[in-house]
């Protein structure tokens, strides 16, 4: 794998493929939220420092270098990751499988490269691994990989070159899903690409399960139905739903938040192609018609529900909290 085959992050490939082609430094820390790509990015990235011929395009896949880190058993090569069911990684792994490696000359390659999960290292452990940082052998490169580099050390970060990731855009993540499973509905795949914000590892995380899908069904249901909704069927039918997704409470706000955001892409642009799917576009447009819906009312639903996760992340009661928006929705349908 190159650069190229990796989604989206074109700039921070431009300047790791630069790095490649020179002198590169001794220390990357690649930041981005949790499921961007950093350690795929660093991994490769690795690959490039490692290789015997390397390209802006990353390592040539051919050499013994390249064979020995796409078969995991490069000797130069280590990783430092936060172990399942950890919070931190424990000073002593840090001491006993980098520091303690670090004075030992590379192996088969110009120089060694290590792999670090910042995001497990506390101020104990960052504190062990800041000399090392600070006079990095000439032979050794660290890879660090962090979602928010305020958890760092100041004295880390001034070490460090900074490599920011930023979310996919919609395209690039739509493809990748195709790529993964080429079964997958449009609608689907534009569904999990939205709602992921543009982060990969999120979205394959949610094609796994059939409950994104189902949810915005079931969602986009209810608010076409709001107007003929009784007030017991809200708080009796419609408040079981959420009762029983109580755990999902806040995706399904955002959920219902890129259903109003259709709804005054609707209101303002009937044929916009901005839309998530086509398949109930008329009977939302028949809705819009017979209530005479105007972006202000669409735009005071959204602060209902902007309202609601913010009771929600107070610890609200929660039957209180999920009645009252609903009755609230509703009200802004029938009086705007």
């Amino acid at each position: 794998m190159a650069f190229s085959e990796l989604i989206g992050q074109s700039e921070a490939k431009e300047r790791l493929g630069n790095s490649l082609l020179g002198e590169p430094g001794h220390a990357f820390l690649f930041v981005g939220p949790s499921g961007i790509g950093k350690k795929s990015l660093a991994r490769e990235f690795a690959k490039g420092l490692l290789c015997s011929h390397p390209t802006k395009e990353g390592g040539c896949g051919t050499c013994p270098n390249c064979i020995y880190m796409r078969e995991h058993t490069h000797p130069d090569y280590r990783e430092l990751l936060l172990p399942s069911g950890e919070k931190n990684i424990k000073v002593a792994d840090v001491r006993s499988k980098i520091l303690s490696d670090v004075g030992i000359l590379s192996q088969i390659a110009e120089r060694k490269v290590y792999l670090i999960d910042a995001d497990g290292l506390a101020e104990e452990g960052q504190n062990a691994l800041l000399k090392t940082l600070e006079e990095p052998p000439k032979h050794v490169v660290f890879l660090l990989t962090v979602s928010d580099d305020s958890k760092l050390l100041p004295t880390v970060l001034s070490r460090t070159v900074s490599i920011r990731m930023t979310p996919n855009q919609e395209n690039e993540v739509i493809a990748l899903l195709k790529s993964k499973n080429p079964d997958i509905l449009d609608d689907e795949a534009q569904l999990y690409a939205r709602f992921s914000g543009g982060i990969i590892g999120y979205a394959l995380t949610l094609m796994e399960t059939t409950w994104l899908v189902d949810a915005w069904e079931e969602l986009l249901d209810l608010i076409l139905r709001f107007p003929e909704l009784s007030r017991t069927d809200l708080l009796t039918d419609t408040y079981a739903f959420f009762d029983e997704e109580k755990e999902h409470f806040l995706d399904l706000i955002a959920l219902m938040n890129m259903l109003y955001d259709e709804l005054a892409i609707l209101i303002v642009d009937p044929d916009s192609p901005n839309l998530h799917g086509e398949s109930k576009k008329d009977k939302m447009i028949s809705m819009i018609k017979k209530y005479k819906l105007e972006v202000s009312q669409v735009e005071k639903c959204s602060h209902i529900l902007a309202t609601a996760a913010k009771a929600s992340r107070a610890n609200a009661n929660y039957e209180i909290m999920v009645c009252r928006m609903l009755l609230a929705l509703k009200k802004e349908y029938i009086h705007g």
